[in-house]
């Protein structure tokens, strides 16, 4: 008897409505949201230990490095709140069907990613 199963179920061979992105991507950013935690945390405690201190921490936010974790950090903070936003609403009973359940996850990522671009062009 032919196998009539597919021989690879990842990612890239299936095609998952934007929903799962959107849901798959909230899980994403809120392990990467720890380490922008952590990133975050540190750079206070070393802002805080004086003018030396802020002054590092200042030059290091608006050199290279800074202006490509800062929006990045911003998309993930951003993705994983609009995120947050869609599962509360769809735990409140709004948002199933298939039309709103791509609307909204749709509208999560475009949220995420106009955030993102609005930190990367008012960043310092």
């Amino acid at each position: 008897m032919p196998r009539t199963r597919p021989q690879d179920l990842g990612l890239v061979t299936l095609r998952l409505p934007v929903g799962a992105y959107a849901s798959l991507l909230h899980r994403i950013t809120g392990v990467l949201l720890m380490a922008v935690v952590g990133w975050a945390v540190v750079l206070l405690r070393r802002s805080l230990q004086g003018p030396e201190g802020f002054g590092a921490v200042a030059h290091a936010v608006r050199g290279p490095w800074g202006h490509a974790i800062g929006p990045l950090a911003t998309f993930v903070v951003a993705q994983h709140f609009y995120g947050g936003i869609r599962h509360l609403a769809h735990d409140a009973g709004w948002g199933f069907g298939r039309k709103r359940a791509r609307a909204s996850a749709g509208a999560v990522m475009i949220c995420a990613v106009l955030t993102a671009l609005g930190a990367l062009y008012l960043w310092p």
